[in-house]
C-alpha cells in the first residue's frame, strides 16, 4: 500500500552541523523589522501591516501580518505560498478568529529581488552546485525567521501558534518548524521535497519536473544533485518534528504525488493525522474537498477539535539522530 511507503533516511554525514552552523549564521544577522501600516477596508477590527526584514546572507524578504486591535489572545498562524507564486492576504483566516502573518519567500512575489539571478532551468536548481549556495537554505531560513517574528509580534497575545504550508510552501515549513520547533500545531498541505531519490520519477510538472528536466539533460551531474538535495529532504527532518501535524495529501497529484507525501508521513515522530483527497494540483472539481481541510485545520487551531493522531511518539526527540 502506497501509505507504508518508508524510505530509508539519506542524511549527509554533516546534515546536523550543516543545519547548525545554518540556524547559528541566521541568528547573527539583525533582522531589522520595518513595519508599514496599509489599509484596511472594509474590516475596523483589523490592523493590516507590510513587514520587511532580513534573512540568511542579509537579503531582504517581504510579508505582511494581520492581526486583531484587541488584546484577547488568538490562534496565530504563520504562511507563505506556492511554488511560482506569493502570499495572498488571507482575510479569511482572520474572520475565522485568527491572527496572521506570512511571507514571500526569496526570490518570488515581492521578495524577488533577494535572488537576482535565478537558474534558467528552474528556481530550485539556482545554486544547486552545493548545499551552502542552494537557494533552498534561504528560502528554510525565510520561513524560520518570520516563525521568530509572528512569536515576538504578537507576543502575549497568542493562544497557539501554528505553521501552515501547502505544496512548495509545505515543504519548507516542515524543515522550518523541525530546525526552529516554534509551533503547538503543523498543517502541511501536499508538502512538497519529499522523497529526493524517488519523486522525480513520478512528477510531471513543478519544481520535480524542473530537477528530472535537468538531469536528463544532464545525467552525469545526477549523483552530485542528489547529494545537494538530501540536505533539503523532507523526509530528513520529518523525525525532528515534536508538535503535532495535521497532514493533506491528494491521491492524484502530478506536482507532489502521494508517494512522497507518504514518505514523509511516515517518518513523523510525534502525533499526526491524515486526510486524504482524490485530486490535488489539478483543475478537477474534487479540488472542492480540500475546503475540508482548511476547515479542520482552523478547527484545531482554535481548540474547538483534537487530533486524530495515526502514530504517537514514542519519544519526542529533537536530535538529528538516524531513524
Amino acid at each position: 500500500m502506497k501509505r507504508r511507503i518508508r524510505p530509508t533516511l539519506t542524511r549527509p554525514p554533516d546534515f546536523e552541523s550543516f543545519w547548525a552552523k545554518t540556524c547559528e549564521e541566521l541568528n547573527a544577522i539583525d533582522p531589522e523589522v520595518r513595519r508599514i501600516p496599509m489599509t484596511c477596508e472594509g474590516h475596523p477590527s483589523l490592523e493590516l501591516s507590510q513587514l520587511t526584514f532580513h534573512s540568511l546572507g542579509g537579503v531582504e524578504v517581504t510579508g505582511y501580518s494581520l492581526g486583531w486591535s484587541d488584546d484577547a489572545r488568538r490562534p496565530l498562524v504563520v504562511h507563505s505560498h506556492g511554488y511560482g507564486s506569493q502570499c495572498d492576504i488571507q482575510w479569511k483566516w482572520a474572520e475565522a478568529g485568527y491572527n496572521v502573518m506570512g511571507i514571500d519567500i526569496r526570490g518570488f512575489g515581492r521578495s524577488a529581488a533577494a535572488v537576482p539571478a535565478p537558474s534558467r532551468w528552474g528556481y530550485v536548481l539556482t545554486g544547486i552546485e552545493s548545499p551552502e549556495t542552494s537557494v533552498l537554505r534561504g528560502a528554510v531560513c525565510d520561513y524560520g525567521r518570520t516563525m521568530q517574528l509572528a512569536r515576538d509580534l504578537f507576543a502575549g497575545e497568542t493562544s497557539r501558534q501554528l505553521t501552515y504550508g501547502f505544496s512548495f510552501a509545505g515543504g519548507l515549513a516542515l524543515m522550518a518548524e523541525a530546525l526552529w520547533d516554534m509551533s503547538d500545531l503543523l498543517v502541511l498541505g501536499v508538502p512538497t521535497f519529499g522523497w529526493a531519490e524517488g519523486r522525480y520519477f513520478f512528477v510531471k510538472s513543478g519544481s520535480g519536473a524542473e530537477i528530472a528536466h535537468y538531469l536528463k539533460e544532464r545525467p552525469e551531474a545526477t549523483e552530485d544533485i542528489m547529494l545537494v538535495l538530501r540536505y533539503f529532504d523532507a523526509v530528513n527532518f520529518a523525525g525532528m518534528v515534536s508538535c503535532e501535524t495535521l497532514i493533506g495529501l491528494g491521491l492524484n497529484d502530478p506536482v507532489v504525488p502521494a508517494e512522497t507525501v507518504y514518505s514523509i508521513a511516515n517518518h513523523l515522530a510525534a502525533p499526526w493525522e491524515i486526510m486524504e483527497f482524490p485530486v490535488s494540483h489539478t483543475a478537477l472539481p474534487e479540488e472542492q474537498r480540500w475546503e475540508e481541510f482548511e476547515t479542520r485545520w482552523l478547527a484545531l487551531g482554535r481548540g474547538e477539535s483534537e487530533l486524530r493522531p495515526l502514530r504517537v511518539a514514542k519519544s519526542r526527540r529533537k536530535n538529528l539522530e538516524g531513524g
